[in-house]
């Protein structure tokens, strides 16, 4: 009885559909299976001798096995098809393993790859015309076509490959259904694998020709849309989601086209697409680029390309897009990315919420102080040297003079973030119990208790807050609204109080509403004060400029109060007024006339009449006459 799986006369071994390599698996009397490849050794039986010594190596690089399950003798295992030891006889089970029970032979299935290129391989494919092999395949798959690749014959065996998944599982699924002339079943072989591409002079020299004729030197435009298969690319693998071959190509562009504006890489299979980073250095004036129809999974693949000033950007048909359910999500994850989007995914985007500042143009330089109105730069100074002068006095009770009847005032205070609340020198005390923040304070009535109404009990409250001393010439003052009837202005700066241990610094902003009174003055209507610690570089700078020395002319020093005295009784100092007349006079340009009615109507305040002076005069309501003299 012959040995089971030797000797010539076993005609189902050699015939077996399932062995398309033919090894010769023949059990010695040991019972030692042994393999063995060279020529000669089953005269007649191997039919792939002519099979390169390196085809496995061609075969296995990079390559993925698509049988999930093993069934055929070709391409099944997860071990891949020639591993050592791992040799099947017929039905693909292991030889002199026994058959497992209620189990027939298992069924191969395909398992799309990572790779955008499958290899096929058709063995004994030499013996028939291209044509004849490709015609085969083409009808079984009918009415399905595919374009093959790099068809070309090594050894006994055909190879190309198909750059689409769907036509790869067809062509796995064909193996050994279609029957060829000479009566043997076409054994075809899917892998998961890409072409060999080894970048020399000749390629890059097709490559630069191939992307000149897709160039557009009008719009500055280079559009690389499905680049592998290009007619004149047929006879070499240019595929751009190969690294090595992008980076080529992309220094073909910095070389030739330095200056190009719009590129169009739809439609390549890239995936990852850390490389292209090179493009913000070597293409800084690339402003559109099409990358739709790719394999780019998430956003944050675009991590890459983000220094890119984009103002369009196309990547429908990549999966990154489907991970967003709501498309506003998906376009403002987008713009994060690339601020100065206008248009992305064909479609125009509105105007970006936010400001844009162009790189040519500087910001305007930082000013301490800001005046709505120059005109009102006297009246302000005058006010806050007066009323930070009762402020920091020794009494406070002066002010009274200054706030309207009716005034409101509130206080709010609160800590800095890096503040040490056990320091005596941050402890906010004498501040946090009259404090009125309303994200503490949430309750109406609360709120409403913390408001201090009525100069009286404005006044009082001010009086019981610690002995200051201001840096006045460290005020940042902002004049917002400066008109005859309301004036709104804000400030902020640096205290110290006088009377507290190691007399800690405070930071403090306030904002004073203000409107003139019955007496031709000014009082104030509301007071906002908010205080809290100064940082480390406002205490080295706070106080470091002493005031201006006080003025020896003989002009009447300023009233204490902000509010002006009232006009003086008939009879008065007529030398006075005169005075007053003459000032306005100069300082306006109007006739001696003119001064004296806007004197006589301000009550004989000067700073008030010169205040209303600029006020018409901006508004064109003072006559000519006036000016006549």
């Amino acid at each position: 009885m012959p040995k089971r799986g030797g000797g010539r006369n076993n005609r189902n071994w050699r015939n077996n559909d399932n062995d398309h390599f033919e090894h010769d698996d023949r059990i010695r009397s040991n019972n030692t299976r042994r393999v063995s490849f060279k020529p000669g050794t089953n005269k007649g039986k191997n039919k792939f001798s002519n099979f390169p010594n390196d085809m496995s190596k061609l075969m296995l690089d990079d390559d993925i096995d698509m049988g999930a399950q093993g069934g055929h003798g070709g391409h099944g295992g997860p071990r891949g098809p020639m591993h050592k030891g791992s040799f099947r006889g017929r039905g693909g089970m292991r030889l002199n393993s026994p058959v497992p029970r209620g189990h027939g032979i298992p069924n191969k299935k395909f398992v799309a790859g990572m790779l955008p290129y499958y290899q096929v391989i058709i063995p004994y494919g030499a013996k028939h015309e291209r044509d004849v092999v490709l015609k085969a395949l083409l009808s079984y798959m009918s009415p399905d076509v595919f374009i093959p690749h790099y068809y070309k014959i090594t050894g006994n065996a055909a190879t190309f490959y198909v750059d689409d998944a769907s036509v790869a599982e067809k062509l796995f699924y064909a193996d050994r259904k279609i029957t060829m002339s000479d009566g043997f079943k076409l054994v075809v072989i899917v892998r998961n694998s890409v072409p060999k591409v080894t970048i020399d002079a000749e390629m890059k020299e097709k490559m630069k020709l191939t992307m000149a004729k897709r160039y557009n030197a009008t719009t500055k435009a280079l559009d690389l849309t499905k680049f592998h298969a290009d007619p004149d690319l047929t006879d070499i693998f240019c595929a751009l989601f190969r690294p090595m071959i992008m980076l080529a190509a992309i220094d073909i562009m910095e070389e030739n086209i330095p200056d190009l504006e719009a590129l169009n890489l739809n439609d390549n299979k890239l995936h990852g697409i850390d490389h292209l980073k090179v493009l913000a250095t070597k293409l800084k004036s690339l402003k559109i680029l099409y990358m739709g129809d790719n394999r780019i999974p998430f956003l944050g693949s675009l991590e890459s390309i983000k220094a890119l000033p984009l103002v369009e950007l196309y990547l429908k048909g990549n999966p990154l897009v489907n991970r967003f359910r709501d498309h506003e999500i998906y376009v403002s994850d987008v713009r994060k990315k690339f601020p100065k989007l206008t248009r992305l995914d064909g479609a125009d985007l509105p105007p970006a919420i936010g400001f844009d500042v162009s790189e040519v143009l500087t910001l305007p330089p930082r000013q301490q102080s800001f005046l709505v109105d120059p005109s009102g730069q006297d009246l302000v100074r005058e006010f806050l040297t007066q009323y930070f002068a009762i402020y920091d006095s020794d009494s406070r009770q002066q002010l009274l003079e200054a706030y309207h009847e009716n005034a409101i005032m509130s206080m709010a205070t609160n800590y800095l973030t890096n503040d040490n609340r056990n320091s005596a020198n941050t402890r906010l005390n004498a501040y946090i119990t009259n404090s009125r923040n309303i994200l503490r304070v949430t309750e109406r009535e609360s709120r409403r208790r913390y408001l201090k109404q009525g100069r009286l009990q404005l006044v009082s409250f001010l009086s019981d807050l610690p002995r200051t001393k201001h840096d006045l010439m460290g005020f940042a003052v902002d004049l917002h609204v400066f008109t005859p009837t309301l004036i709104v202005l804000t400030m902020s700066g640096v205290f110290k109080e006088t009377v507290t241990v190691n007399t800690p610094t405070r930071n403090f902003h306030r904002t004073f509403t203000i409107v003139p009174n019955g007496s031709g003055g000014f009082s104030i209507v509301n007071d906002m004060l908010f205080i809290t610690n100064t940082t480390r570089q406002q205490r080295d700078e706070a106080f470091a400029t002493s005031l201006p020395e006080a003025s020896t002319s003989s002009a009447p020093a300023p009233a204490p109060a902000p509010a002006p005295a009232p006009a003086p009784a008939a009879g008065g100092d007529e030398a006075a007024k005169m005075q007053a007349m003459v000032l306005l006079s100069q300082q306006t340009g109007m006739n001696q006339h003119w001064s004296m009615n806007c004197l006589q109507e301000t009550g004989w305040d000067l700073q008030r009449a010169l205040f209303i002076f600029n006020q018409l005069q901006s508004e064109g309501k003072i006559p000519p006459e006036a000016f006549v003299k």
